[in-house]
């Protein structure tokens, strides 16, 4: 098969046509809040979901990742009963671990997030037994319907709602208004994804060990989570509401970046773990290093634009939203770099070297705690990016390693442009 051609490229596409979607979508949801709420009361609700997410992802231990791997695996060897007493298994330990680590956020944030922090208890649950959700449909080959739930459906849900019945100004509102939306999001992926099925299924989920080999996904999934939420927290506690919020523009624009990466490693990810399991490590490195190529291409464009528009795309927000221009642009610098350095994380994670990834975002957090020890009580918001692009930077160099290391792969855009100017994309 060709590549581009074929699945790998109608799921790269799709994805990437989800995730600008949703990226438009998440832009107008943050643009609207943020004109309508100002600084400080969008920071607050930026600073609840931070705290779901957060406690959506310690929840959902890790399954989430190895849902992907164990899908595309069972369905490889066409093992259905399996794979759905796994799922059945993944989905109860996911709910469950995502109530208990809820309850336990609202109890130490109930100070800091005033009448607001109980919602927590719903919108993480949510949160939890979506990213499994997510993993079943990558796993499947199902590549819109693992990004659409909370990417699209969610914010259009809410920016419905929002324009229906108001926010009125009222921060409670406007959360109860975002938990209803995870809820129906929720509610419409899990009847897309199982159909009724009349027949009886006898199996049970292979239980022994599957937690232990789910412990490097929680451990990256919740590091993963840090790296976004860990500055909005130490914000909360050693800054202002407003550098909260200007802190999130920032960050929401310099994603838009990561949308070429996802949009490649969504449909890559299952073939990784078919091509591991039958140890093709020759094609796991041409395919990686030409995914660099292309995703390096589109990371320097948008890189580009953010570099020459910052000035103007922060002050789409307000004009006290400006002070974002730098921030915008050093996370947006690192954002690039992450994305040049191909898709890593899923290679590690589909290759069982899940620890890798763990291990090197784990280095990169404290980078990125220190740093923001060192640098938010002085430079508020900007600090905090810094904080954050060091560890993005980190990340990337310590996966690259890890890969050459574990799997004797050497991935990065230069060696892609090799291969296509030797074969093309066959």
């Amino acid at each position: 098969m060709r590549w581009p051609m074929g699945q790998i490229a109608y799921g790269s596409l799709a994805t990437l046509a989800v995730r600008l979607v949703g990226l438009g979508l998440g832009f107008l949801q943050t643009l609207i809040l943020a004109r309508l709420l100002g600084p400080e009361n969008y920071g607050q609700i930026v600073a609840v979901v931070s705290v779901a997410t957060l406690a959506g992802w310690i929840g959902v231990l890790g399954l989430n990742g190895l849902t992907v791997r164990e899908v595309a695996r069972l369905r490889l060897r066409d093992d259905g009963s399996a794979e759905k007493a796994f799922i059945r298994f993944a989905v109860l330990v996911a709910l469950a671990g995502a109530l208990v680590t809820a309850s336990v956020a609202t109890y130490f944030a109930h100070g800091s997030l005033q009448g607001t922090v109980l919602w927590v208890i719903l919108i993480a649950p949510a949160i939890a037994l979506m990213l499994v959700l997510r993993g079943v449909a990558a796993g499947r080959n199902r590549f819109i319907l693992s990004m659409a739930p909370l990417d699209v459906l969610r914010p259009a849900f809410f920016l419905v709602a929002i324009s229906l019945l108001g926010v009125a100004g009222s921060v409670e509102r406007a959360i109860a208004l975002n938990a209803g939306a995870f809820v129906l999001s929720l509610t419409i992926v899990t009847v897309l994804l199982f159909r009724p099925n009349k027949t009886k299924d006898e199996a049970t989920a292979r239980r022994a060990g599957l937690l232990r080999e789910a412990l490097p996904f929680f451990l990256s999934g919740v590091f993963f989570s840090l790296q976004s939420e860990m500055m909005v927290l130490m914000l909360t506690a050693m800054s202002t509401p407003d550098q909260i919020g200007i802190f999130q523009v920032a960050f929401r624009l310099s994603t838009l970046l990561l949308v070429v990466r996802q949009a490649i490693d969504v449909p890559l990810s299952p073939r990784f773990a078919t091509l591991w399991e039958k140890r093709d490590t020759v094609e796991l490195e041409r395919l990686a290093c030409l995914s660099a190529v292309i995703s390096t291409a589109a990371a320097l464009v948008i890189w580009a634009m953010f570099f020459l528009l910052a000035g103007p795309l922060t002050g789409l927000f307000g004009n006290e939203f400006r002070a974002a221009q730098n921030s915008l642009v050093i996370l947006a610098t690192a954002q690039a770099a992450f994305v040049a350095a191909g898709p890593l994380p899923a290679l590690l994670n589909m290759a069982d070297r899940a620890g890798a990834v763990t291990w090197a975002m784990a280095a990169a957090q404290v980078v990125q705690f220190g740093l923001g020890l060192a640098l938010i009580p002085s430079l508020g918001s900007f600090g905090a990016a810094i904080a954050m692009s060091a560890a993005i930077l980190a990340w990337a160099v310590g996966m690259w390693f890890a890969a050459y290391r574990y799997l004797g792969v050497r991935v990065s855009p230069l060696r892609g442009l090799a291969i296509y100017l030797k074969r093309g994309f066959r």
